[in-house]
């Protein structure tokens, strides 16, 4: 049978293919009748009359922990279309801890009793036909159905079912390596022949080893008939019930799964018995018997146990779902269990939690939109920041709680260890650390900026709960470092000069150096090191914009970072189905880009420091043609946000010096002076774009916390004009190519989205996008706006008139590794003609950057 994508099955509508085997293949299918995915099992050989009767009676099966068939053909099955891993693929990730380990298998053997019951054996129980679903749920596949086909030297556990003919004595069924002796001899089998397999499942999920293997099919069942394994690598409470499923006589195993609970041992490694039988001692013997074992104490104690490993493993998310940053941003609980991450499924952004000793992760409901999670001391609640509040929700129940308003406050929280105060920052200038009760009430600061500083960010307590660090971002990159404050208030401390994150955690401060996180002795008291630093990883992700390292530690040993290392960003040209054509350059820090008007040219600010927010960055301008980049800033200042003049010539940009922001302009040739344009703005400073007659320039300032923007005259001396004020943020403004509309984003509706209307006038505006928008852009003809959806996908809306304005429906194009939400001009460029896209994207180019797990990051600890 030949299936592909968009063919039909009967009614079923083929939509994409799962996997496939020796004897057929898995596809996925709707069913339009029922509106429902399906799974569709084709086979190379058709079900004879045996097969038939067999699945009209399993078809009546009804039990939770079984796969439902709904429909059988000549040489395919139609079956319950189940979400997750297979078991198989869940222990490839190592061995399963006892407690998980033990709720799997008692739901594999309550589906075995159920079918049991019925009188059906399903006689090919293996890792590869057990699904395990987001929810916790595990469900049984291919009951009673058991494929046939030749012998293969694939002897892993998705290996093929073996021949021939069902039932009958003489012939042979089942998976190499999971088949009872009497299944391997070709003799009849009952439902004896699943508990051996349970037990050979059992064992293999927690050890993550194959009980019986060898390199071919016939060592494996060789392996069966004669090995007697060895169960004492298996925890003490599950041997007894391993003996018994494991009988290699029928006679003497376990005869009904359900009394499989019975065989569990509930005492503990030091066993009672013992212990009643040391009490039964005479006093004379029993001390004869302390001594030696103290004198066996004193041996084994004297020797230096061998070091843990350090361990690792990624935390991906789940299927259709997807990170929002291309550095994810993520916070591990205090006792190490559970990771908790924002991610999107079906453009809504959820915060989600995975437990570390299972590959299932759950969004938390009421968390919508949400950033930036920090747990509470006790790892039952996260605060996270959505609709500009900071909100809490209780992982169990799901219950979220208003805390305060807290508008753009994402650059991280904190609680204190006696969970009774938290501290958040927010990613706006002249914003300091400020401080909330965990129950709610009115936030108030901390601390006051200092005179050098523009933000206060990630602060994080210490364990007496009274002080905490903090990253401070400087007005220049010499400024940025890590301080302690005090909730008394007083004089902050500066611990380092590092333009990062940090987290102390058990007895460490953590922060990264020379491109790679680092762990340094600290004492939280005295505020001071006690040591050099050592290298815990030789890089992580850094999150664009704001020079916050992705990484979150608990002091039980468990380290969670996003990124292999510090890629930078590159500047990528894509076509309209987002095909990348080729890259410029080499990668870097860019911050923003800007295209000259005859399309020859682009400036660029950098940071080759290191800062955040821009700090510490020079304007660059790169000559596509010969592809030489020429740098045209120096000296200390931090200049960004280039944007070309009318006439090409010239450069614009925005410069902190003497304490404020200024606007200046010097030529693309690097030649000459600066140029002062306009003197000391308050606030952050971004400009947006020049209008095409060069009489205008659009700049965004934020001196409250919310950005407005602004036109400049530049023909003549005059003052800003205020073009959007409002209580809302605005940001990303551009102007139509013949000048007379302006396009720019706004959050007035409750998210980001793109307007346009006329400038200078007040008209009333249109709405451009829907469900998300930002970074606005037009195509040189004025026949096409551009903007980036909250998915991350580059829109393009069709302009039928620019006077009067008459756009059409928004249209994807593609989705692009733009970070939606950052808020400043510059991610992305068009060409003069719509065809191609320059993208400010991150240097790695693959799917996005996984979260590792790092255990026992004592062990990682290198000076």
């Amino acid at each position: 049978m030949t299936l592909e994508p968009g063919s039909k099955l009967g009614p079923y509508e083929i939509t994409s293919r799962i996997g496939a085997g020796g004897m057929g293949e898995v596809w996925k299918a709707r069913d339009p009748r029922l509106n429902r995915d399906v799974a569709i099992k084709t086979s190379l050989v058709g079900f004879g009359g045996r097969f038939q009767k067999e699945a009209q009676a399993i078809a009546a099966l009804n039990h939770p922990n079984i796969c439902t068939l709904y429909d059988v053909g000549p040489d395919h099955l139609v079956m319950e279309y189940i979400e997750g891993l297979t078991l198989a693929e869940r222990i490839k990730q190592g061995p399963i801890p006892l407690d998980e380990a033990l709720n799997i298998a008692g739901q594999i053997a309550a589906a075995l009793e159920a079918a049991h019951e019925k009188t059906i054996v399903h006689r090919d129980l293996k890792p590869a036909n057990i699904k395990l679903r987001p929810d916790g749920s595990v469900k049984v596949l291919d009951f009673g159905l058991a494929r046939t086909g030749e012998p293969s030297s694939d002897t892993d556990g998705n290996s093929p079912t073996l021949l021939s003919m069902p039932t009958q004595a003489g012939a042979i069924m089942g998976t190499a390596g999971y088949m009872s002796p009497e299944q391997t001899r070709g003799q009849t089998v009952d439902k004896r022949t699943d508990i051996w397999a349970f037990g050979v499942v059992l064992y293999e999920m927690l050890t993550a080893q194959r009980l019986f293997d060898g390199a071919t099919v016939s060592d494996a069942l060789a392996s069966v008939l004669k090995t007697d394994p060895d169960l004492t690598v298996a925890p003490r409470k599950v041997r007894r019930l391993l003996q018994r499923c494991l009988e290699k006589d029928p006679r003497k195993r376990l005869r009904d799964i359900g009394d499989y609970p019975q065989l569990l041992d509930e005492t503990t490694e030091s066993s009672g018995a013992a212990t009643v039988g040391f009490r039964k001692m005479p006093w004379a013997l029993a001390a004869l018997f302390g001594v030696a074992m103290a004198s066996l104490a004193v041996l084994h104690f004297t020797e230096r146990p061998a070091p843990l490993p350090s361990l690792r493993f990624d935390v991906v998310p789940p299927e259709g779902v997807a990170f929002t940053s291309a550095v994810p941003r993520a916070a591990i609980s205090p006792d190490g269990a559970l990771l908790a991450f924002n991610a999107m499924k079906d453009g809504k952004v959820q915060m989600w939690v995975r437990r570390l000793d299972s590959t299932d992760a759950r969004p938390l409901p009421g968390t919508e939109d949400s950033e930036t999670p920090f747990w509470s001391p006790d790892s039952r609640s996260v605060g996270f920041f959505a609709d500009k509040k900071l909100k809490r929700v209780e992982v169990s129940s799901g219950a979220v709680q208003i805390l305060c308003g807290a508008p753009e406050s994402d650059a991280g929280g904190t609680w204190s260890p006696d969970g009774r105060t938290i501290l958040f920052s927010g990613r706006n200038p002249l914003t300091p650390v400020q401080r909330v009760a965990a129950n709610g009430g009115s936030p108030v600061p901390v601390l006051r900026l200092g005179p050098k500083e523009d933000y206060q960010r990630w602060p994080r307590f210490l364990p007496d709960g009274k002080h905490f660090i903090y990253l401070s971002s400087g007005k220049a990159a010499q400024d940025d470092g890590i301080f302690a404050g005090s909730l008394d208030g007083g004089e902050p401390k500066r611990i380092l000069s590092s333009p990062s994150l940090a987290e102390f955690a058990g007895g460490y401060l953590f922060y990264r150096a020379e491109e790679a996180l680092v762990a340094r002795s600290f004492d939280p008291v005295k505020l001071e090191f006690r040591g050099e630093p050592m290298q815990i990883l030789p890089g992580v992700g850094v999150l664009p914009g704001n020079g916050r390292v992705a990484f979150s530690v608990s002091s039980n040993g468990y380290l969670a970072f996003a990124g292999g290392g510090d890629r930078g960003r590159s500047l990528a040209w894509r076509d309209r189905t987002g095909k990348q054509l080729s890259l410029l350059g080499q990668p870097g820090d860019y911050f923003t880009i800007a295209l000259s008007p005859d399309g020859h040219q682009l400036a660029f600010s950098s940071r080759p420091n290191g800062g955040a927010g821009g700090a510490g960055a020079d304007i660059w301008v790169f000559d596509l043609v010969r592809e030489i980049p020429t740098r045209i800033t120096f000296g200390n200042a931090s200049n960004r946000s280039p944007v070309w003049s009318a006439d090409g010539r010239s450069v614009l940009f925005a410069s902190f010096r003497s304490g404020t922001w200024h606007i200046y302009t010097k030529s693309a040739s690097g030649l000459g002076e600066e140029q002062l344009v306009y003197p000391s703005i308050t606030g952050q400073l971004f400009l947006m774009d020049v209008s095409p007659d060069g009489r205008f320039l659009l700049f965004s300032r934020n001196a409250t916390g919310l950005r407005d923007i602004y036109a400049l005259p530049l023909l003549e001396k005059a003052e800003p004009i205020a073009v959007e004020r409002s209580s809302f943020d605005k940001f990303s403004a551009s102007f139509s190519p013949d000048g007379h509309y302006m396009a720019w984003a706004s959050n007035e509706s409750g998210k980001a989205e793109v307007y346009v209307r006329s400038f200078p006038g007040n008209e009333s505006k249109v709405q451009i996008s829907t469900g998300g928008g930002m970074m606005p852009r037009w195509r040189r003809d004025g026949k096409e706006l551009y903007y980036v959806a909250a998915d991350g996908a580059l829109m393009a809306v069709p302009v039928k008139s620019l006077s009067p304005f008459d756009p059409g429906m928004p249209v994807r194009l593609f989705q692009s590794p733009l970070l939606f939400g950052l808020g400043v001009p510059g991610g992305y460029i068009v060409s003069a003609d719509g065809s191609r896209f320059l993208l400010n994207q991150n240097a790695n180019t693959s799917a996005r950057a996984p979260i590792t797990i790092v255990q026992n990051w004592q062990a990682a600890l290198k000076k």
